[in-house]
């Protein structure tokens, strides 16, 4: 695990440089709708650039002129960056259309374990063209996973490698069509009210999807579904997660033109702190374990998981119940409600 923490903290730094050249271009106005765009935009920029980066390092993997730990660092590099959009249900159809297809979760039946065996098992010669004709659940991040981290993958064998330049070499491609859907901002032409309900639809339901990411594993009380994680592969759950609501945090307070200052302008400061106090707290005292299945597997982990999903629970309240009635917004129907 060593490993994987060390090339986790090398992507927070590539992250975080991506992020200081992104400063100056950072809105001037104040307008809500022009930040919270902003943030999307360069979002799905992000999402590209790892993404390419990734199909090329498994190129070079297979050409024996790199390491798979520089894979597996591009692989948490483009799943970090996806967080940031993952679980949402607002914004342009062309870009929500390919939720799926980036990543495939949850993967309730390993459909993506059963799919991947019986590609390599294919007689094929695989590519970009031939993936985009199969199952989702081997053409997204899930299925870069588990070439990478299961044992039933044959990596470097050419069979596993030919698969996975055509699978990743696909991933950029959505990627790409991903950020081209985001070039235009939606929600120009809405005015003050569908704009709240937007926004705040927005912050929901990845929060709900979110919640789901624990929800689904810890099942009954005493009963977990450790299989059921995100990522329980590389061991890397918690890590996804944290950046999720890291994004929702960063879209809430939209370069302090968002719905924390909004609340604020409305007569609303002390909710708008709580929940923003609420925020902090939740980052700062964060789980230190990556793994949720390995959480799962202690009666203590499962306590602390069931604390962390309390937390979360207590941030839907927040802005499910109180911004939502405070700002007389009725939050709709989410899709990822309900299995």
């Amino acid at each position: 695990m060593k490993t994987i923490y060390l090339l986790l903290s090398c992507t927070v730094l590539l992250t975080a440089c991506q992020s200081t050249n992104e400063a100056n271009q950072v809105p001037n106005s104040t307008n809500m709708i022009d930040h919270v765009y902003y943030i999307e935009q360069q979002s799905a920029q992000r999402l590209v650039g790892s993404s390419q980066r990734l199909a090329e390092s498994f190129d070079g993997y297979c050409a024996n002129q790199t390491t798979k730990e520089t894979v597996v660092m591009q692989w948490q590099q483009t799943m970090q960056s996806w967080m940031a959009l993952q679980g949402q249900e607002r914004g342009p159809e062309a870009a929500l259309s390919l939720n799926w297809n980036i990543q495939f979760w949850p993967d309730k039946k390993n459909t993506t374990g059963r799919k991947m065996s019986q590609l390599l098992k294919k007689d094929q010669t695989w590519n970009s063209e031939l993936i985009q004709q199969q199952s989702v659940t081997t053409q997204g991040l899930g299925a870069v996973e588990w070439l990478l981290f299961d044992p039933a993958s044959t990596l470097p064998a050419e069979e596993s490698c030919q698969l996975g330049q055509a699978i990743t070499e696909n991933l950029a491609l959505n990627t790409k069509k991903m950020a081209q859907a985001w070039q235009i901002n939606p929600w120009t032409q809405l005015d003050e009210t569908m704009w709240l309900n937007e926004y705040i639809a927005l912050l929901a339901n990845q929060l709900d999807y979110s919640m789901k990411k624990l929800s689904r594993p810890l099942a009954k009380i005493g009963q977990p579904r450790p299989y059921f994680s995100e990522s329980w592969r590389s061991e890397t759950s918690l890590t996804w997660l944290k950046y999720n609501v890291e994004a929702m945090q960063q879209l809430y307070i939209a370069n302090g033109s968002g719905l924390n200052q909004y609340l604020k302008d409305q007569g609303h400061s002390d909710l708008a702190e709580r929940i923003e106090d609420h925020f902090n707290s939740t980052l700062e005292t964060w789980p230190e374990s990556s793994s949720l299945f390995s959480e799962l597997q202690t009666k203590s982990g499962y306590q602390n998981t069931l604390a962390l999903y309390n937390k979360l629970e207590y941030l839907k309240y927040l802005i499910h119940e109180e911004v939502a009635i405070e700002l007389n917004i009725a939050i709709g129907f989410n899709a990822t409600d309900g299995d």
